[in-house]
């Protein structure tokens, strides 16, 4: 009974511990998705999404820059944040029929998340996310 009970509390404090690792969570509806999602790269391409999608990527080095490049070619729009330091902040929007490609330095070596978040449903995306060191 003592084993069963100490895996038990293992097991919770493993998952809450994975919880925390990350201050930002994906959430969302998708059709024909496909996503990478690398230490210094990510991306995402997508006949339909809904909702949110976190990236987190590693910047080695002082110095990195952030390249991206985003596309909606069918319907909807979406906002696109980058946190290289703690805070959210909005890295570009884009509205159907829109193409941005794009780069900006980041804070310095360390965690760095992307959250591309829709407003409703977005149809025929990609987007790509490099860290140049």
């Amino acid at each position: 009974m003592k084993k069963k009970t100490a895996v038990f509390v293992f097991a919770i404090l493993t998952s809450m511990l994975l919880a925390g690792c990350s201050p930002y969570v994906s959430s969302y509806k998708a059709l024909m998705l496909i996503t990478t999602d690398y230490s210094d790269s990510a991306s995402m391409s997508f006949s339909s999404f809904e909702g949110t999608n976190v990236f987190s990527m590693k910047a080695k080095e002082d110095g990195a820059v952030l390249a991206y490049t985003g596309e909606v070619e069918g319907s909807g729009s979406a906002t696109v944040y980058y946190d290289d330091d703690g805070t959210k902040k909005e890295l570009f929007k884009i509205a159907a029929g829109e193409k941005t490609v794009d780069s900006i330095p980041l804070a310095g070596a360390g965690k760095v998340y992307v959250i591309v978040e829709t407003d409703g449903k977005c149809e025929d995306g990609a987007f790509f996310f490099d860290i140049k060191e």
